[in-house]
């Protein structure tokens, strides 16, 4: 719903105020993120939220209100990043070890950790993608004839979709057939956060422009804890 009423709003604004100052234009953008999270180590495991590159892709619409001054939408697609965890985790790490004491004459075993179980490790595989959608304002200044830097600043909506698997591995003993081998959890977390960037914009023709620019996004939930570098280039064709 957020998303829908910003894409109503730079819509209504495109045909707001004077019609003869208004330049519309579309593009399309090959790109890079690269990703940066809060981490945590333990042992020789690292836990993070999904940091790693990716190759992506944008589409863009927008319009120049006035000769400096103007408003842009942009959808941004990456391709999934993928961690593996940097190691195993061991079960060890997450509960007590067993305690033996005699009784009866006989061993007992304590503990919630299963005695067959505790010698295995637990390995972890992440894969995230951040699409994003962003209501941009924008500035230029011209610095050529045909050359023009962009400045751009607003708010980026983020749909933030993770997905874990965990396997057990390096099993010496049988595991219990009660405890699943492997299993997958699958997060859907929507997020907004500010987003700034500079472009350089240098004419072909009367209206295609190469563009070449860097955006920085920053997010701070639980899904995803750091920021965004998305550095693109591609192409405008202005109406």
């Amino acid at each position: 719903m957020r998303v829908t009423g910003v894409v109503v709003a730079v819509a209504s604004l495109f045909w707001a105020g004077d019609a003869g100052a208004q330049s519309v234009y579309v593009g399309g953008a090959v790109a890079a993120e690269v990703v940066r999270t809060s981490s945590t180590k333990s042992g020789g495991t690292t836990y993070d939220n999904g940091s790693g590159e990716a190759f992506a892709g944008a589409i863009r619409v927008g319009t120049f209100l006035t000769p400096r001054f103007g408003l842009e939408l942009e959808y941004f697609r990456p391709a999934e990043i993928e961690s593996d965890g940097d190691g195993p985790i061991y079960l060890a790490d997450s509960f007590p070890p067993p305690s033996y004491s005699f009784g009866n004459g006989r061993l007992v075993t304590g503990g919630l950790v299963p005695e067959l179980v505790y010698p295995s490790i637990m390995s972890q595989t992440a894969r995230v993608r951040t699409s994003t959608t962003s209501a941009l304002l924008t500035v230029r200044q011209p610095v050529g004839g045909r050359v023009e830097l962009v400045y751009l600043g607003g708010v980026g909506f983020s749909r933030v979709v993770r997905e874990i698997e965990y396997g057990f591995g390096g099993i010496v003993l049988p595991v219990a057939p009660s405890i699943q081998r492997a299993y997958s959890t699958r997060t859907t977390q929507y997020a907004a956060g500010p987003v700034v960037g500079v472009e350089m914009r240098a004419g072909m023709t009367e209206h295609a422009q190469v563009v070449a620019g860097l955006r920085m996004h920053a997010l701070g939930q639980s899904v995803v804890d750091g920021w965004m570098i998305r550095p693109n280039v591609g192409l405008t064709w202005k109406f």
